[in-house]
């Protein structure tokens, strides 16, 4: 086995979260009287921290996006869009066979640690909660980089050569590449192959079932 730890990446990677993510941030910006409400692409907003989205897409300042933020939560976790979210084909199979082998296995996530980590807990995966990092309530931790390597630190994680870190955008492949692991970039989530491949994945699979040919 050449990886004894997997971090993955969760929306876009493990779980299909467009339609949930779209409708809590059309639900914000409706809040927000922005003028154009409608999400036709809702792949860009997919992997960068919520606030960051909200400023550098729509424009909003730091302290309007911090109270759009408020109302994406509203609708996300209050009116329960979060739960809506599935798990891509083969995610399943996939992991379980890799935890039967005794891989070390977490999420690495921009989004906010407590919601992913309700998020994980009611799907069929075998990673348990505490493995499951992200940002921290007051924003904090929100840098892929800063989430892989407090994972590692917590989990005493020593050989980096050990370690691969599998997402869908440019942030989890240049978060891992800043920490000095691995990275495999899938192409059927939110990001594309040019991205991936630009960004420096050191693999790209089209199905998280090729993720097993890599790791033995």
């Amino acid at each position: 086995m050449k990886y004894s730890c997997i971090l993955f990446d969760l929306d876009g990677t493990l779980i299909d979260s467009g339609d949930s993510v779209r409708r809590s941030f059309e639900y914000a910006l409706e809040k927000m009287n922005h003028p154009n409400p409608e999400i036709f692409d809702v792949d860009q907003l997919l992997g960068p921290p919520i606030l960051d989205s909200f400023q550098e897409v729509f424009g909003f300042s730091l302290e309007e996006a911090i109270k759009a933020y408020d109302f994406y939560l509203e609708e996300y976790v209050g009116n329960g869009q979060m739960f809506g979210a599935q798990l891509y084909d083969g995610v399943e199979e996939t992991i379980r066979k890799l935890a039967k082998d005794g891989c070390l296995l977490g999420v690495a996530t921009t989004k906010n640690e407590k919601n992913a980590r309700k998020i994980i807990n009611c799907l069929p995966v075998d990673i348990e909660l505490m493995q499951v990092f992200g940002t921290q309530d007051d924003g904090s931790r929100s840098e892929k980089q800063e989430i892989i390597r407090d994972f590692l630190h917590v989990h005493e994680v020593m050989h980096l050569s050990e370690v691969l870190m599998v997402g869908d955008r440019y942030y989890d492949i240049l978060g891992a590449k800043a920490v000095g692991i691995d990275s495999v970039g899938v192409t059927y989530g939110c990001g594309s192959e040019d991205e991936l491949r630009v960004a420096g994945a050191t693999y790209l699979i089209d199905s998280i079932e090729e993720l097993l040919e890599i790791i033995y």
